[in-house]
């Protein structure tokens, strides 16, 4: 599983840097300022008439791992529970988000058999995570997922663009909001405050990089959709899935590239 790793020393000072005053510049110049008034650690748009899993929980429904604040979608009664902290900055993230996701979705979401809550974790460039997370938060319910999702499939677009700030009010004016929505969003100190909670939170449950999963409150090392179909499996007291062969070779694989990662310091 690839992950991006940090260990909480260096969450800490990235927190004291960045959380305190962020700030988007482009050329020298301040396109986009983003206040936190924090003291701690670090660590695609689609149509307007959202499905009810594509939309973010607004009920007073949830599962017993969930926070009031949380963004969750699928069936708050369904047996397991999926928390992902992540980051719209991350790669890893953006790989499993565009490969494993959407199956992840459609076989278990869909179906009533999982819900799933997203949690922001803000990896480098933390101003541009802190901005992505801060806007899908300041949009209305039903676009919270389409912002984070259409943030992860432009994140090269994002990261090269010559008008960042242009990229981010374009997103939020597809969800239905303004520039001027967008400037007021992002000086939104009570947002900040609870992104700050959720950033605490993860890092009190051992989340030391991202995408990391916690499964029915437990962390768990899950990336493919095989390894979630383990997991569950073993949640449910059902029999472990049969894998092929070929399937183990391909994790075999992404094992040895994240031990070297690691000895490198990635």
């Amino acid at each position: 599983m690839k992950t991006f790793r940090f260990d909480s020393q260096t969450n800490k000072s990235l927190a004291k840097k960045s959380l305190a005053r962020t700030s988007l510049r482009l050329s020298g110049a301040v396109v986009l300022g983003v206040s936190f008034a924090l003291s701690g650690i670090l660590a695609g748009c689609g149509d307007k008439t959202a499905t009810k899993t594509n939309a973010s929980s607004t009920g007073n429904e949830r599962s017993a791992y969930e926070t009031t604040t949380d963004h969750a979608m699928g069936n708050p009664k369904a047996p397991i529970t999926v928390v992902e902290y992540a980051s719209v900055t991350c790669s890893h993230c953006a790989n499993w988000h565009e490969t494993v996701y959407p199956e992840f979705k459609t076989k278990y979401v869909d179906t009533g058999k999982v819900r799933y809550v997203y949690r922001p974790f803000p990896t480098p460039p933390v101003d541009l995570a802190n901005a992505g997370h801060l806007l899908a938060n300041c949009a209305p319910n039903n676009k919270f997922f389409d912002l984070i999702s259409i943030q992860m499939k432009r994140q090269k677009q994002i990261f090269g663009s010559s008008d960042i700030k242009g990229e981010y009010i374009a997103m939020a004016k597809s969800a239905g909001m303004s520039e001027d929505d967008f400037d007021k969003c992002m000086q939104n100190e009570e947002l900040m405050d609870r992104l700050q909670k959720i950033i605490e939170m993860g890092v009190n449950d051992g989340v030391t990089g991202t995408p990391t999963f916690f499964i029915n409150g437990k962390k768990v090392k899950a990336f493919t959709i095989e390894d979630f179909d383990k997991e569950f499996a073993v949640v449910l007291g059902l029999p472990a899935p049969k894998t092929d062969a070929k399937t183990d070779s391909n994790k075999d694989d992404t094992k040895s590239e994240d031990k070297e990662s690691e000895e490198k310091g990635h």
